[in-house]
This record gives C-alpha cells, structure tokens and sequence, in this order.
C-alpha cells in the first residue's frame, strides 16, 4: 500500500501549536511546580531561595505554580544553581543507576552521552581561555570597577561657556 502524500493548498487550515492545546496534560508542569515547593522548605524564606535559583522572580514564580514553560537550558540551569540533578526536578530519584537503565531501555549509550557533555563542556572551557574573552562574573567586576574610575560629574544645564 502506497501513501500519497497531497500538497497542502494555502486556504488549508494547518494546526500551529503556538498556544496550549489539549494535547498537554501538564504533568510536568505540576511535578517541578510541586518539587519547587519543596526544595523551597529547605531555605530559611523565599527570598534566598530565590536568589539561589538564579531565575528571575518573574520565571520562578511562573514555574512554581505550574504556568512556566522553561526550556532545557532553563531545568538544567535551574537544576545546576539549586546544586540538584535535573531529573530531581521532573520527579526522578536522580540516581545515576535508574537513570542509566532507563537511557539504555531507549538504545542509548549512557556512557557514551555523559563522555560527550563533558566534552563539549572542556571544548566551552578552552574557548573561553583561549580567547580570552572573560566570563559573565568577570565581565560584570571589570565593567563596575571601570565605570568608578570614569565617572564623571553630571552635566550642568544652562548655556555652554567657552574657556
């Protein structure tokens, strides 16, 4: 049986799923929602935690009530700041084993990924030193230290004055 496949003609209604659909049950949204709250209650108030999560409070409140729809690079930001694994933060133990063997039921290489994060980690790393371009703490201590020593006295309003 042969499919054939029919260009689709421009007054063709095509799904975009740019909003929410009913396709999403949101049972992500709710678990890190949920394990938010409760990496929370290990923080002395909401404000530490925070600022321990490296997000900003617009982001962590929007996550922490399960309306967020973070990225990866956002978990895996988020996972690193609060110093937990990521998977910890969908509702998994996080355990190396568990997570190996349910990478593997896939057909994937576990050893073989983690060798290539850390990879491209080390190639991230000596670009960095090689370039010589500082990182963003860097950056923001030389720009604060610069700007004292060039800060110069407001402009007076008022007609100029020539010397």
């Amino acid at each position: 049986m042969a499919v054939i496949f029919r260009p689709i003609s421009r007054s063709a209604t095509v799904p975009i799923f740019k909003n929410k659909t009913e396709d999403s049950d949101g049972w992500l949204s709710i678990l890190l929602a949920l394990r938010l709250r409760q990496i929370e209650n290990e923080y002395p108030d909401y404000a530490s935690f925070a600022d321990a999560t490296g997000l900003s409070r617009g982001t962590l409140y929007q996550l922490r009530t399960g309306k967020g729809n973070p990225t990866f690079v956002t978990l895996e930001r988020l996972a690193r700041h609060l110093k937990v694994p990521v998977w910890t933060l969908i509702g998994r133990t996080g355990d190396d084993d568990s997570v190996k063997r349910d990478i593997e039921t896939f057909g994937f290489n576990f050893n073989e990924i983690a060798r290539h994060i850390e990879a491209t980690r080390a190639v991230k790393r000596s670009m960095t030193e090689f370039s010589g371009v500082p990182s963003l703490k860097e950056a923001a201590s030389l720009a604060g230290a610069t700007s004292e020593k060039k800060r110069l006295p407001p402009a007076k309003k008022g007609r100029r004055t020539s010397q």
